[in-house]
């Protein structure tokens, strides 16, 4: 099995706050941009209500659950399971039996 390796960096997109690149290294190698700029979000300060309200308001998007979607990758690390991007990091990456480098 293929061990695959993920890069987190600022995205340099006029709307978007972060790019994850997936795959790195690998034939498959793709970005996603996710995060708006300067957004607010459950690890910056929002609370455990405005959570809620996010994952309501996005569990229907089309890409909710894709892992090649942003709005996958919003919801998995700056809308996880702790206000800690890092922390969030270590489940993604347990997840998806993944190395994630955070380059942020």
């Amino acid at each position: 099995m293929v061990f695959k390796t993920h890069i987190l960096e600022k995205s340099k997109r006029k709307s978007s706050e972060y790019k994850i690149t997936m795959d790195k290294g690998l034939s498959t190698e793709h970005t996603h941009h996710f995060g708006g700029k300067n957004a607010k979000t459950y690890i910056s300060s929002r609370t455990d209500k405005e959570k809620q309200a996010w994952i309501n308001r996005h569990k229907k998007d089309k890409n909710y659950n894709q892992k090649h979607s942003g709005i996958y990758h919003a919801r998995k690390l700056l809308w996880g399971d702790t206000k800690s991007l890092n922390k969030n990091i270590k489940i993604y990456e347990k997840e998806h039996n993944s190395k994630l480098i955070n380059r942020t």
